[in-house]
């Protein structure tokens, strides 16, 4: 090899050097990291206060049977980590991750309850904006539209999504929370044993007649009408009862 070649190639074999040498170094660095921080972020907490930063740690740690801060990344599986915090009803979905400086990140997003099922003789429950029915919380209380009836005896589900009903239903209580309208006018929802469906508004006395969880938009456009147009003109306290049940009619008595 002449001279020349030699002295193209030395340059490159240093870098090379230094590179391998980095690589060694970072490496060792990482085997030797503990967790110095644990920072928690929770997407949508706004008006869903269901988990906070403490609850997230104990999470973590297992109730405090695992030491996290202070511990060794080496010895962290994440996945583990991630699998606590999904175990817990509240958590949609999560991701933990670390960095070089010893921070643990924690990213994660909570299930969001649309309504709250009222039963008799058993523990309440939420279902969320993706049919999940959820554990009551001591922590927080959400003011969401409210399920009763005798059909809640049905709802046992782990998700509405489950039976072609479950989906229905789901596709109104969606429906009535996306609308700030009705999010705010509707303040109950009661389902007797065959699956008919009565509204019950939160200011005006009407007893609303839904009938079946179908045609859903159809159904509310008619009973935008009776609100705006019907009312305004018969006085607010003239029905007691609206049926939106028969086709394109609605029914006031």
């Amino acid at each position: 090899m002449d001279k020349k070649k030699i002295l193209r190639i030395l340059p490159w074999g240093f870098v090379i050097g230094i590179l391998l040498f980095s690589i060694s170094w970072v490496s060792l660095r990482s085997d030797q990291r503990s967790v110095r921080k644990v920072v928690v972020t929770i997407d949508n907490q706004i008006n869903n206060y269901f988990l906070d930063e403490g609850d997230v740690l104990r999470l973590l740690s297992d109730g405090g049977e695992q030491k996290i801060v202070g511990a060794a990344v080496e010895n962290l599986s994440l996945k583990v980590l991630e699998n606590r915090l999904k175990n817990h009803k509240f958590v949609r979905n999560t991701e933990v991750s670390t960095d070089f400086q010893g921070n643990l990140f924690v990213r994660l997003t909570q299930n969001k309850p649309i309504a709250r099922i009222l039963r008799p003789d058993a523990p309440g429950a939420y279902i969320s904006n993706e049919g999940q029915v959820l554990p009551l919380s001591d922590k927080y209380t959400a003011r969401v539209v409210v399920v009763s009836g005798e059909y809640n005896r049905q709802l046992w589900l782990n998700n509405l999504n489950e039976t072609p009903y479950g989906q229905q239903l789901l596709a109104l209580l969606l429906f009535i929370d996306n609308d700030p309208f009705w999010k705010a006018q509707i303040a109950e929802v009661n389902i007797d044993r065959t699956g008919d469906i009565r509204l019950y508004p939160q200011v005006t006395r009407q007893v609303v007649e839904f009938g079946k969880a179908d045609d859903i938009e159809a159904k509310f456009e008619k009973l935008k009408i009776f609100y705006t147009r019907i009312l305004p003109a018969e006085g607010w306290g003239s029905y007691e009862r609206v049926s939106l049940k028969f086709g394109n009619q609605i029914v006031c008595e």
